[in-house]
């Protein structure tokens, strides 16, 4: 008498990365590359110029930027708020909402302390001469930091729209790939950041 076999059903297959982060990882390799090519111009103006950066058109003290003040507290603040979003999304992870809501709150207030300090520096800038169009150093800073500004208001309006879902309780320890999407893209504006402080503020007061 055959003894019939009983096989398991299959499992279905699932993608190693979920489609939400795998959105996210193509879209940050887009901006790298949109970021790469700011650089690039940059680097290209400084290799261009025998003096770098160029004169400054007027005799005002301190026209150039300096990494002390604002900018350095900015990069702290920024830098700050990337660990309140990284713990934040740990605590929703292990279905810790109490605490995700301080720490998501926590980044969305020190990532708006970042575009005031940032709105502060740029009014402050314009009232020493350095403007758009004072000279090629001045139109690669304003747009490089002003591109970076764009993104990290538009990070703040992902990370509103995430807290406004999660009150609604739309995520938990088993879906969270909306605030992980987030959260790789607020890292990403934390290391632009990084980069443009050390080349456009530190090395700008090393070379004037």
């Amino acid at each position: 008498m055959a003894v019939a076999t009983i096989r398991p059903e299959p499992t279905p297959g699932y993608p190693a990365i979920k489609p939400g982060m795998m959105g996210m990882y193509i879209f940050l390799a887009s901006e790298v590359m949109f970021f790469g090519s700011l650089f690039a111009t940059y680097f290209y103006l400084f290799g261009s110029h025998v003096v770098w950066p160029p004169p400054p058109p007027t005799s005002t003290p301190e026209f150039y930027v300096s990494w002390l003040g604002i900018p350095a507290i900015n990069t702290v603040v920024l830098l700050s708020s990337g660990v309140t979003c990284h713990f934040g999304l740990e605590a929703l992870s292990h279905d810790n909402r109490q605490r995700f809501y301080v720490l998501w709150i926590a980044t969305i207030i020190l990532g708006f302390g970042f575009e005031f300090g940032q709105l502060y520096e740029f009014i402050s800038a314009f009232g020493r001469g350095l403007n758009l169009t004072a000279n090629n150093f001045a139109s690669a800073f304003f747009a490089m930091t002003g591109f970076h500004g764009l993104h990290v208001l538009g990070g703040l309006i992902l990370l509103i729209l995430i807290l406004y879902r999660a009150s609604r309780g739309q995520f938990d320890s088993r879906n969270h790939v909306g605030p992980a999407a987030v959260t790789l893209y607020w890292h990403f504006v934390d290391v632009v950041w990084v980069f443009l402080f050390l080349i456009l503020y530190v090395g700008v007061t090393a070379f004037k």
